[in-house]
């Protein structure tokens, strides 16, 4: 439960840094739409990625909790 509040926190928090970042570059331009759907695209596939390394930080930190010589 933990993994799915960091994944959409760091959706949430990635999805108003495209939408306010994107502000200084907008344009009348016909492809805008397209560069805006692969920012898009690429925001959701780095959430992911953090996601998984925040998982599997922790999951490394319960490890070598457990190992007790």
């Amino acid at each position: 439960m933990k993994l799915v509040g960091i994944f959409i926190l760091l959706m949430v928090c990635n999805f108003f840094l495209f939408i306010s970042l994107g502000a200084f570059f907008s344009s009348d331009l016909p492809y805008e739409s397209a560069i805006y759907t692969m920012g898009s695209m690429i925001v959701i596939l780095l959430t992911v990625v953090l996601s998984v390394l925040v998982y599997l930080i922790s999951s490394l930190k319960n490890m070598s909790n457990q190992k007790t010589y």
